[in-house]
């Protein structure tokens, strides 16, 4: 950070960098739920096309098993998804907000930083 910078504005741009580290680790985490609802939306498809006597198996782990009720599994699966994607929802209003307060301590800090600048020119 510049020496001759107010400590208060010093302090608001460590803020506005934590705001941006929140704001990248919130749109990584809605990223990776995205991939995931079309991993499971892909699974549904598949399941659903596939014939009832077919065999399906689901891995736990290191283990594949046969599932017995592909009925359940799909409405495991469904549930699975629609819980990502009120997840992703939650991450975006989360997301808006940090955005939001960013913009503003952004503009306080262009505030403070200019009469800090017109102060120094006035004073020298």
């Amino acid at each position: 950070m510049e020496p001759n910078l107010s400590q208060y504005i010093q302090n608001q741009i460590r803020q506005a960098q934590q705001l941006e580290a929140q704001i990248e680790q919130v749109a990584n985490q809605k990223y990776q739920l995205d991939m995931r609802i079309k991993e499971l939306e892909k699974t549904l498809k598949e399941l659903e096309a596939i014939k009832e006597e077919t065999p399906v198996y689901k891995s736990v782990g290191n283990i594949l098993y046969q599932v017995e009720d592909k009925k359940k599994l799909l409405d495991d699966l469904s549930e699975q998804k629609e819980l990502s994607e009120i997840r992703i929802k939650t991450l975006e209003k989360q997301q808006k907000t940090l955005e939001e307060k960013y913009k503003e301590l952004e503009t306080i800090l262009q505030q403070k930083y200019e009469e800090e600048t017109r102060r120094r020119g006035s004073s020298q």
